[in-house]
């Protein structure tokens, strides 16, 4: 029922959404990926991997998070554990979180410490567009994902009518004391862009919501109350210069830093948790770049990068765990990438080489013995064939790469006063990976993948973490065989009654060894253990269209199967936890005159928190409107979240704020 109710509530959707059809100038919703390409970035004309592009420009104008954004993408679903600034994960086609790489304008994100990434770190008024590929992961990216890959691009320079700089500033008010300030300045010359952007954000999420007191099965001792200890407050900034040298030399430099204090609330709500998570990140890039640099059509990318992340995560009086924590995390990386691409007629050959060295420190003032500095030292040694037959429509990508991991681990103290003894391990990594386009026609082709993709256990998983987390130093590495194939269809008539429309459907098909997953015993005790294998097979299909050039429309939808093929027999034939086997979305656009509407609808089924699936997570009923209206040099956005007041449990005791609202000003000069 709730499926078939599920179908009818999109169905109807869609149909509401061709009714208010009429001729008026729509602001373009549909993502058509037309975006300059530079040097080292991902050439998406001729990659076979199924991808997603997203300009962020058409959405900085909404209080809007990237989470949000991404939760609209075919395949992609998101996990966050309560309102704004929480942590927020990404999962791609029944992946785990730790198996998608998250990269920052093509610099990996995620840590050797382990964990994945947070997206709610990133604010979108920062990116210029996002790039999400599922399945297999183009060479341009480096490290090879078994999840697949998000490719997040910051901000580029913006010029103004008369090639001046655009200056922008966006002011927002919304629910549960809610409030952000964000601004970006461009200055342009000759040879020189510069960018500054900023922002900052606060917010109490202190929403309402149903505690039921620690017992889902009673509810007698259930009570509506205020979500305690789950504020925030995250401030960011971005600059970046680009210099050109000449026609075929430019360098760019970009740095970043953030600072967020975010409160942790407790399962019981309690108002005297005084527990928080403190993280300061700072990112730097500098690339090189150069076109015809020995012969004609060979081109050249230098990266240079370096980041630091402290965390301090401050538990003093154990309101959250067992034990009291206070524990600082310190993460360094530095590296260089070197990207080439040679140009020919009938093909191009791609290589890249990257060395990095990454450390991590943990100082617990809990911890028996002190731990030391851990170190991941990584090589890789990539190239690719790109071969044009039958006039190009027929284009064939091998890739092969080989990546090498050393690991130094230090001896290893948790707050029972067990140690883990230091030790080293080294991992080969070869990654093969064939991928295969047929163009049909210009709007219409055919792709096809398979790859053989690993990952190399985390620190965290290998040594553990504080309290009820244990290491296993005896993991080995995850290896998955993945597989998918799709076909988009694309028709463009100016003058047609359908004038701009994108259909694509796909099917996967991925087999993991080794997948690691913790398992908890009696006393609650967590431990890595590597499973046998598992499988992980699916059905996505996406369609994006402009019915008449005022109504943009966008719906997908997502089917995943997945069985746990473990020895354990109360896990053997289970359903692999953490995302949703079904999920639907639709969203669309509507303008009339200087007014723009818009609607979302995101729809999910059958999820499992564990790996016995005996907890069953809540299905999701989400609808959010909009409405904007533009003026000559500013605009003003009123945004209506959740509209049907769903509290999401995607982790559990975790709930996700109801019903929001937003108002944001923007303002350009």
């Amino acid at each position: 029922m709730q499926t078939t109710a599920g179908f009818l509530l999109f169905a109807l959707m869609v149909q509401s959404a061709a009714v208010f059809a009429q001729d008026e100038k729509l602001h373009v919703l549909i993502d058509d990926g037309e975006v300059e390409q530079k040097i080292g970035e991902v050439d998406r004309e001729n990659t076979s991997s199924a991808y997603s592009v997203i300009d962020a420009e058409r959405l900085r104008n909404s209080f809007i998070s990237l989470p949000e954004v991404l939760e609209q993408e075919v395949g992609v679903q998101m996990r966050s554990t309560g309102g704004e600034g929480s942590l927020s994960t990404i999962t791609m086609r029944g992946s785990s979180n730790e198996q998608v790489i998250i990269y920052l304008d093509g610099v990996a994100l995620n840590d050797a410490s382990g964990g994945p990434v947070d997206l709610s770190l990133i604010p979108l008024n920062s990116v210029e567009r996002i790039e999400v590929y599922r399945g297999s992961t183009p060479l341009a990216l480096g490290s090879p994902s078994i999840g697949g890959a998000v490719n997040i691009i910051t901000r580029r320079v913006e010029a103004d009518g008369d090639g001046s700089g655009k200056h922008q500033i966006s002011i927002t008010a919304g629910s549960f004391h809610t409030y952000k300030l964000s601004g970006s300045s461009s200055l342009l010359s000759e040879k020189d862009d510069v960018l500054l952007n900023a922002s900052y954000l606060q917010s109490k999420n202190d929403f309402k919501f149903k505690n039921d007191n620690g017992t889902q099965f009673n509810p007698t001792d259930d009570r509506k109350e205020k979500r305690n200890n789950d504020g925030v407050k995250h401030l960011t900034l971005l600059t970046s210069w680009k210099h050109r040298i000449s026609e075929k030399v430019d360098t760019e430099l970009r740095m970043d830093a953030l600072h967020r204090d975010k409160e942790i609330p407790s399962v019981t709500n309690s108002p005297d948790v005084k527990t928080d998570l403190d993280t300061k990140q700072y990112n730097f890039l500098g690339q090189f770049n150069v076109h015809d640099v020995w012969s004609k059509n060979t081109n050249l990318n230098v990266k240079l990068f370096a980041a630091y992340k402290s965390e301090v995560f401050d538990d003093s009086l154990a309101q959250i765990g067992f034990f009291d924590q206070h524990t600082k995390s310190i993460t360094k990386k530095i590296g260089t990438q070197l990207y080439t691409e040679i140009n020919r007629e009938q093909s191009q050959w791609k290589l890249l080489t990257a060395v990095s060295r990454e450390t991590y420190d943990q100082d617990s003032r809990q911890a028996l013995v002190e731990s030391g500095k851990n170190t991941r030292d990584r090589v890789e040694l990539s190239a690719e064939k790109v071969s044009y037959f039958d006039q190009q429509r027929l284009i064939l990508n091998f890739v092969l790469r080989y990546q090498l991991i050393y690991d130094e681990i230090s001896s290893v103290s948790d707050n029972t006063g067990t140690v883990t003894p230091g030790f080293d391990n080294t991992y080969h990594l070869p990654s093969p990976q064939l991928g295969a386009k047929y163009r049909f026609n210009k709007g219409t082709f055919l792709t096809a993948n398979i790859g053989l993709y690993d990952r190399a256990p985390s620190f965290f998983e290998l040594f553990g973490g504080e309290g009820l987390l244990l290491g296993n130093p005896d993991l080995k590495k995850e290896t998955s065989l993945n597989t998918d194939a799709g076909i988009t269809y694309r028709w463009y008539k100016p003058y047609h009654w359908l004038h701009d429309t994108e259909l694509y459907t796909g099917v996967f098909y991925n087999r993991i060894d080794n997948l690691i997953v913790r398992i908890y015993n009696g006393q609650g005790i967590g431990v890595p253990e590597n499973i046998s294998d598992a499988e992980v097979q699916g059905l996505e299909s996406s369609i994006k269209m402009h019915p008449v050039k005022q109504l943009s429309v966008t719906a997908n939808m997502t089917f995943i199967d997945s069985e746990n093929k473990t020895s354990i027999a109360s896990f053997k034939g289970k359903k692999l936890p953490g995302y949703y086997q079904q999920s639907y979305g639709l969203r669309f656009a509507y303008t009339l005159s200087q007014w723009l509407y818009s609607a979302e609808a995101d729809i999910k089924r059958k999820m499992y928190y564990d790996r016995s699936n005996l907890l069953k997570g809540d299905d999701v009923n989400r609808l959010n409107l909009a409405v904007r209206r533009y003026f000559k040099n500013s605009n003003i956005d009123f945004r209506v979240d959740n509209i049907l007041d769903e509290h999401i449990e995607y982790f559990r005791n975790r709930p996700t704020p109801g019903i929001s609202y937003s108002l944001t000003y923007n303002h350009t000069f």
